[in-house]
Order: structure tokens, then C-alpha cells, then sequence
């Protein structure tokens, strides 16, 4: 069942972000946005979403369109909390960024310095030595890890059980497919090497990094890893579950669910956000690593996230890469966010329909707003 919102909620949306710092202006006409809204609207595949462009740090374009789920009564709205799914990469090569500019690692760092397992590393089915991948070849999936997602793996594979340093390990004993540095393989596992890198390197856990450093001083502060009863009640895939439960049952619901998953955090697919947190962050990356007065990251460390990197085509570290200075990132739960480095507009499109349902909204909405 499709749920139309109201006006009166984009109204609503509008303040929130006057209050939050942001400006709202009269909305900038995208007739071809409405239309390929009203297609996605239209689409039983795509339940519900939505779409913000934005141009000079104000909100000229918001829509949000149909409901959680086809037989969901809840409005997909303002409020609504998404998996951002491989986003998380773009947000996680940002934090290795913030802890170069303060000195703590380098992009050129073998994961040895830090990891002594990856001193001997050889190449699967052989006996044949290689090097340690970079801290870079790891975010731009050129590390020579074998390719694939988190979703693809066994059911009883030692990831799902691990945390951060028992994943890095295994990794390194079930050695390398590529040389690194010579072949481009979209995988998770380059991220988990460098998130054990990142614990070593700091003495505790990636996601409390995250957020001190990255999350919380960009204000980012409905993005997280661990969503608690508040952004589950307002997630698509969990709000169901949670209908109708007092907040003591649905904590305990997290936390039964997440100890079946494991200690380890995917920190190439796991996080969940909001349309205002990611319009937060790519406007840090607009700004040029600065947030107010305050310069989190050095403008020379974020241009090196944007470089295309050997051995792929459009890819940088962590951030895929357009023509033009566009950078930004997609996920596979039908997610998609880009900023335009020279002029600063910002799209957002966010559903939880599956990338290939949601494609033709993600790649037409980028289509308009990035000609």
C-alpha cells in the first residue's frame, strides 16, 4: 500500500534544518525529479524514499514518497533511518583521512607496519611471497583481496563470528588473489584490515574512533553502527518488528540480534544514516574538510581520497569518481549520494528497495542533477 505524504512535511523537513544550522530557501523546480519520483512511486519494488538536492549548503529539492514497506502504514518521511550499505565506505576512508592529517598513519603505509601477519602474505593456491597492500590499495580495493560482500559469505565463515583482529587475521592466512597494487576487486575485506589498523593505531574500538573523531564533530548524530530502539523504530527493514513493543522489548530484540551477528563491524557496508547526517558530510567534503571554524581534516589529505588510484578505472579511496570534480558513492539497499566539489550541489537518494530496483530513480536522479 502507497502512503502519500503530505506537503506539510517537506515544510517540516525545511525547518528542521533551519534549526540545525542549515538554511531553507523557495524550492528550485525539477520537473524530471518529480517525474522519475512519481515512477519510483508508482513501482511496488520501491516502497518508499527519498530525494534532496542541495546548492549552497540550502535545501532547494526534498521529497519523500510512499511507506516502509508495500504493506507498511508508517510514511516514509524526514525521520526516516536507512542502511546506508557501501556509503560507509566514503564515511570510513574519510575517518583514515582525519587520521592522517593528524599524523597518526599514512595512505602509503603497508597494513605490516601495523599488522605483523601481513609481513607474509602469499598468493592463494601458491607458494609465491607477496607484499603487504597499502593502507590505500585497501580503500580502493586494489590490495589484492578476493572481491566479494559480507552478504556473499558462508554461513560459517570465521567473519561472521570474529571481531576486528580475529577478521584481519584470518584474512592475512587465507592470503592475497592479486598482487597488490596491480588489479581492482570491490570487496569488503580491504576495510576490515584497515579498521584493525585503525584500533592498533588509536587503542580502541573503530566505531567509538568513528564517532569522536569524524562522526560527532561533523554532527553526524543519527549515524552509528549500533542503531538503538529510537532509529529501529524509524528503520524500514526493523520498524515492523518493533510496532506495537515497549522500548525494554525492542532493546533486548537489538541485542539478540546483534549477538548473532558478531563483534565485528563492517566498516565498508554496515552503517545506518539519515538524509541530513549525509548532506553533514558531504558538505564537510565541499567545505574542504572544514566544519564551521573548525578544520577537522587538512584540504591536501581529502584531494588524495578523490585521485583515481592504479589498477582501476573510476575509483579513489573509497569514493567512486565522475567527470567534472563529482565524487560520492552507492549502495547495494538502493542508496546514492554524490557532491559536485567545484559548485557544492548534493544528491541524496535514499530507498531500501535493492540497487537494481532502485536504478533507474539513482541513476536518472543523478542524470538531472549532474548533467
Amino acid at each position: 500500500m502507497k502512503i502519500e505524504f503530505p506537503l506539510y512535511c517537506t515544510v517540516l523537513a525545511f525547518a528542521s534544518f533551519v534549526l540545525a544550522g542549515f538554511t531553507a530557501v523557495a524550492e528550485t523546480s525539477f520537473p524530471k525529479l518529480e517525474a522519475l519520483i512519481a515512477t519510483a512511486d508508482a513501482n511496488s519494488k520501491i516502497p518508499g524514499g527519498s530525494v534532496r538536492v542541495v546548492e549552497d549548503r540550502e535545501v532547494v529539492f526534498d521529497r519523500y514518497f510512499g511507506a516502509y514497506t508495500e504493506d507498511s502504514k508508517i510514511a516514509w518521511d524526514e525521520q526516516t533511518v536507512v542502511s546506508i550499505a557501501s556509503i560507509t565506505k566514503s564515511v570510513t576512508a574519510t575517518l583514515v583521512a582525519v587520521l592522517v592529517g593528524e599524523g597518526s598513519l599514512s595512505f602509503d603505509d603497508p597494513i605490516a607496519k601495523y599488522l605483523p601477519e601481513y609481513a607474509e602474505l602469499t598468493l592463494q593456491n601458491s607458494d609465491q611471497s607477496v607484499r603487504s597492500p597499502t593502507i590505500a590499495e585497501c580503500l580502493s580495493h586494489t590490495s589484492g583481496f578476493p572481491g566479494g560482500t559480507m552478504a556473499k559469505l558462508p554461513r560459517n565463515s570465521p567473519i561472521k563470528s570474529g571481531d576486528q583482529a580475529e577478521v584481519a587475521r584470518h584474512l592475512a592466512t587465507q592470503g592475497l588473489v592479486a598482487r597488490p597494487g596491480t588489479k581492482y576487486a570491490y570487496t569488503f575485506r580491504g576495510y576490515a584490515a584497515v579498521s584493525r589498523v585503525i584500533e592498533v593505531v588509536t587503542g580502541r574500538p573503530v566505531a567509538e574512533v568513528m564517532q569522536e573523531k569524524l562522526l560527532a564533530p561533523l554532527g553526524m548524530n543519527e549515524t552509528t553502527f549500533t542503531p538503538g530502539v529510537s532509529l529501529v523504530r524509524r528503520h524500514p527493514r526493523f520498524a515492523a518488528q518493533a510496532e506495537g513493543r515497549s522500548d525494554d522489548e525492542v532493546a533486548t530484540q537489538i541485542e539478540s540480534l546483534r549477538a548473532q551477528r558478531g563483534p565485528f563491524v563492517n566498516t565498508a557496508g554496515a552503517l545506518v544514516s539519515t538524509p541530513d547526517d549525509l548532506q553533514r558530510f558531504l558538505q564537510f567534503h565541499a567545505n574542504k574538510g572544514r566544519v564551521g571554524q573548525r578544520q577537522i581534516a587538512p584540504a591536501s589529505v581529502l584531494a588524495k581520497l578523490y585521485q583515481k588510484q592504479p589498477a582501476n578505472k573510476n575509483y579513489g579511496l573509497g569514493f567512486s569518481l565522475r567527470p567534472g570534480g563529482i565524487v560520492g558513492h552507492g549502495g547495494a539497499t538502493g542508496t546514492s549520494v554524490n557532491v559536485d566539489l567545484k559548485t557544492g550541489r548534493i544528491l541524496i537518494v535514499f530507498t531500501q528497495a535493492g540497487a537494481p530496483n532502485a536504478r533507474p530513480l539513482l541513476v536518472g536522479a543523478n542524470k538531472v542533477v549532474f548533467p
